[in-house]
This record gives C-alpha cells, structure tokens and sequence, in this order.
C-alpha cells in the first residue's frame, strides 16, 4: 500500500551556535535533495533559543518529513579500537564492557554501548572490533530535543563515523582518507581505509577560537568578533594576525592525528584530506594544512552525492550551504533506502 510514497530521512546536526537540516529520498548512489534549512541559535546557552531554532528547521519539512537521525561528538563520546583474538558473539560482548569500561572516561554503565567486528579473512585467528560508547544523559537529551520538536528520531549516530561513511561511498578500494569537519566549537577529525578500523577525534580548536582570538586582539565583544571574521577574514592584515596562530594550531593537531594513525599496526599513508564544516573556509588553513603535511586537501560536501532539482532549489545558495550543512547531509544517508 505504500509502494508508491517517497519515503525521506532528515538529517538533524544541532551545533552549539546553528541547526542545520538536510532532508534526502532515495538510496545511496541516488538520493535527492527535498528540504534544506539552516537557523542561527540566537542565545547558545537559552534552551528556548535552541528549540526556537530546531523548530524553525523543522517547518521546512512537510509533515511526513520528520524521521530523522541525529548525532553526538565531543567529550561524552568514546571510540577505540580493539584487537581480539577471533572469538563468538557473546564472548565478544563481554570483552568489550570490560575492555571499554578500562579505556573511556566516563562510566560504561551510564552509557550506551555499541560495536562492530571489522572484515577479516576467513582463517585469520584474531579479529578486530570498533568499540563506541556515549553516555546516556547526553544521547538521551538529543533525542528528547528532536521529539519535543515534533522529529521521529531513528539513529543517533557520532559525527566523525557519520562523515567518514559518506566519505567513504565515493571512494576508491585502496584510498586512506581523513575528514576534517571545522565547527564552531569542536573539529571532528576522522580517517579511514576500506575493512580496516577507522580512527576518530574530537579537537576543541574550530570557529569560536577564531572569533574568540580576533576578539581578543581587537578588543570587540564575540557578536562584533564574529561578524568580522565572516567579513573581514583575509582582506584585514590585524584579523589575518588573529587568525594566524588559530590556524597554526588546527594544522598541528590534524597532522598530529595523521601521524598517529599512521604508526597503527593497520596505519597507511593518508592520500588525501576533505574539509567541510563552517570553519572550514578559513583563509590559508586549506593551503597551511596542505604545506604542512604534504597531502592533497580538498573542500568536500555530501551533497556532491545527492542529485539536486534546480527548479525548486537555487544553486548558488546550495553551493554556499553546502559545506556548513555537510555533517546533517551525512546524517540523512545514514539509513540507506527510506
């Protein structure tokens, strides 16, 4: 009876500073843009701020685009990798919550738990196995948010994982690739080759720090700090002396995070790095990232994957968008076929 309805599966990334949704139908190698909306949250800190904003995005779906799926990074999530000899499901389970209650730090017992046992060949004696926790107060509030707001949330996903899936799909077999999503107060790195277990994490250097640092510099509270980063950045030498030594320190942790996974037993070289989020458009961090660790860098949004009707949506809008709304673009092919 409902072969004949289009199913769609909104993606939800509520930021500290903006709510960004992306609602696609389809499958993956041919989804289809039906809802895109961006709302600043006026007051960060006011919850009535952030419902305003949540449900502002959400008008823009009709009323059977509410199945979403959201998603949570930063210090209340956890993801390691281990290494096990090859063993059966249930032992595995046990394993892990004694493993990962060793490793994350906040209590596994207050924390949702999963995990997945990565390929490997059929007569390999050892497995390895991605290991993910989040605590529960913080999924359980995400959640809450999205159904107070009217969203039948179906998946909260991490954000790095949720980036690097995407990425992923149109990627060669062999490719090593890293993500890196610039926000305002968190960058989610990633990097990860086909069959093997990614690695992922959060830095808390991303747009605040710059506008904090132009701030700071300038004298001028964070609301005139920020509006003149999004003016001022690259054309003002004092701005450009804020931003610089941000930059510096961004670049030093990415190439940081590079360097780790490739000393990994299951490291490679990194072929190329993507960038999306906000921040990202940074004047010079693209090129500083690139001088400094030698490696291809390149702007990337999902959307690149989704076809788009540019006769219900303006191109160059979508073109401007497409980088700050990249994390709820990924949220919304978390699915599969809607």
């Amino acid at each position: 009876m409902f072969a004949n309805e289009t199913r769609t599966l909104v993606g939800l990334d509520m930021g500290s500073t903006s709510v960004k949704l992306v609602e696609l139908s389809g499958h993956p190698g041919a989804f289809c843009l039906e809802n895109l909306a961006l709302a600043v949250i006026e007051a960060p800190r006011d919850e009535a701020a952030v419902l305003a904003a949540v449900g502002s995005v959400r008008d823009a779906c009709e009323e059977g685009g509410r199945r979403a799926v959201g998603s949570v990074s930063g210090p209340h999530v956890a993801v390691r990798s281990f290494h096990f000899p090859r063993m059966a499901e249930k032992e595995v389970r046990g394993a892990l919550w004694y493993e990962g209650s060793q490793v994350i730090a906040f209590d596994i017992a207050d924390s949702y738990v999963d995990y997945t046992a990565m390929e490997a060949a059929s007569d390999s004696k050892t497995m390895d196995v991605l290991f993910v926790a989040a605590m529960k107060a913080e999924v359980d509030s995400k959640v809450q948010l999205m159904k107070g707001c009217g969203f039948d949330p179906r998946n909260i996903g991490v954000d790095a994982l949720v980036l690097l899936e995407a990425l992923m799909a149109g990627q060669e077999q062999s490719a090593t690739v890293a993500i890196v999503d610039v926000g305002a107060r968190t960058t989610n790195i990633g990097i990860a080759r086909r069959k093997m277990v990614p690695f992922t994490r959060d830095v808390d250097i991303a747009g605040d720090t710059y506008t904090r640092a132009i701030g700071k510099l300038l004298g001028v509270d964070q609301k005139e700090a920020e509006k003149v980063k999004m003016t001022e950045a690259g054309t003002n030498p004092a701005v450009s002396r804020a931003t610089s030594g941000v930059t510096r320190r961004l670049v030093e942790e990415v190439s940081r995070s590079i360097a780790y996974y490739k000393s990994r037993d299951d490291g490679s070289d990194v072929d190329r790095i993507y960038l999306c989020g906000g921040g990202s458009g940074m004047p010079s961090f693209s090129e500083t990232l690139e001088e400094v660790t030698g490696i291809r860098v390149l702007p990337w949004s999902p959307l690149e994957l989704v076809k788009i009707d540019e006769s219900r949506f303006d191109k160059a809008t979508v073109d401007h968008l497409a980088s700050f709304v990249s994390l709820a673009a990924a949220l919304a092919m978390v699915e599969g076929v809607h």
